[in-house]
């Protein structure tokens, strides 16, 4: 997880979630998080896919939310984002003969099965209504 998509993903909903009755442009969303309009472009469409927001082309367009914040809880999020391991890739082809090959793969997929429990857990609790009233 030592990309930023969660972190941008959370910044434009979160600046969505401030300004509630409003179409945000994506040069407006990118200005806020100062990155290039095509990096949010890029997370908007993964937002809208998720169904958490809704978008509006032509002069008066752009995006929304389209669920109320208190109905959006970070781990949704999240899991709407990673779809890999935190941990990384596993090996392809460890020797199975030895005492560390043939178990290290089950050994990290646990590892990172307890880590994302925990996380979730964390994120489970929050939702975009309390984590926006932070600012």
């Amino acid at each position: 997880m030592n990309d930023r998509h969660f972190t941008v993903s959370l910044h434009i909903l979160t600046l969505m979630a401030k300004n509630i009755d409003q179409w945000l442009p994506s040069s407006y969303i990118a200005g806020s998080i100062n990155v290039n309009p095509v990096l949010v472009r890029n997370e908007l469409s993964n937002l809208q896919k998720y169904g958490f927001i809704e978008t509006k082309e032509g002069k008066n367009g752009g995006s929304r939310l389209l669920k109320s914040p208190e109905n959006i809880v970070l781990s949704d999020i999240y899991s709407s984002i990673y779809k890999q391991t935190l941990l990384g890739k596993l090996l392809p082809s460890p020797n199975p003969k030895c005492c560390v090959g043939k178990k290290i793969n089950q050994n990290i997929t646990d590892l990172n099965q307890s880590i994302e429990e925990v996380i979730i857990k964390k994120l489970e609790g929050v939702s975009l209504q309390d984590f926006s009233m932070k600012f």
